[in-house]
């Protein structure tokens, strides 16, 4: 599965999973899968999603353009390794998951966002082509949901939105009569990560409690049920050696460490 890796100034912010028949769109506007929060960037800046078996980058009618290795496109299928230069940001698509530590972005999306000029920018920089690749980092897991009961293994949750419901196209696969197919939502903001209920008559419950209409913080540790699945949220992280093995997440979250 490709991925697409947001970078600002040699530092990269956040990894994106390109999914097929879900494209992500990338701009200022909160309404974005990724929102870049710069005045360089236009509300709706640019389009990356699976055309067949290929990945393609579409620019939006942008005002300083989307570039893929330094050359202005309007449309362009994507290879691993090539980098997208969206205002003063690039995004490297690559089908590895990076293992590297994330940054927080200079300039919230809140603040660029609620401007609707786009400023136009020098985009000499960007036509120079690839920037060098960032070497010598360390791993910081995503946070990520992990299965107690009803499915196994974890969720890493890179994507603005985890779904979870009947539909085979969530992350989180429900079975169940009264199930709907997209029951609920793990949604990303900008101060951390929400359950959220979204339609059937089965609602998802956080620690035990039913989640209503008003989406729900969730804290590290809590519990989400969903029908007969059960999750645990973990935010703090830490993936240690033992023995030359990586240390589960579960087992870290359980000795009581901190990212």
């Amino acid at each position: 599965m490709p991925f697409l890796i947001l970078k600002y100034q040699g530092k990269m912010i956040r990894q994106y999973t390109v999914e097929y028949g879900r494209p992500l769109s990338i701009g200022r506007n909160e309404k974005n899968d990724i929102i870049i929060g710069n005045l360089a960037v236009s509300g709706f800046h640019a389009r990356v999603e699976f055309r067949e078996n290929n990945v393609v980058v579409s620019d939006l009618e942008s005002k300083n353009g989307t570039y893929v290795n330094g050359t202005r496109v309007k449309k362009a299928t994507l290879s691993n390794g090539d980098e997208l230069g969206v205002g003063k940001h690039q995004l490297l698509f690559s089908e590895h998951r990076a293992d590297v530590t994330f940054h927080e972005t200079p300039l919230t999306a809140t603040k660029a966002g609620s401007l609707d000029v786009t400023m136009a920018i020098d985009t000499s920089d960007l036509k120079n082509g690839r920037q060098k690749g960032m070497k010598g980092i360390s791993a910081k897991p995503l946070p990520i949901l992990v299965f107690k009961k009803g499915g196994k293994g974890r969720i890493e949750l890179g994507n603005r939105y985890t779904r979870m419901g009947s539909a085979r196209s969530n992350e989180v696969v429900v079975k169940g009569f009264l199930m709907g197919k997209r029951a609920a939502t793990v949604v990303r903001r900008d101060d951390g990560y929400y359950l959220n209920h979204v339609s059937g008559l089965v609602k998802p419950r956080l620690n035990g409690t039913k989640v209503g209409k008003e989406p729900v913080k969730l804290t590290h540790g809590d519990t989400v049920t969903l029908g007969q699945s059960n999750l645990r949220f973990l935010s703090k992280v830490r993936m240690r050696k033992v023995d030359g093995s990586p240390l589960d997440a579960e087992a870290e979250a359980s000795a009581g460490t901190t990212a």
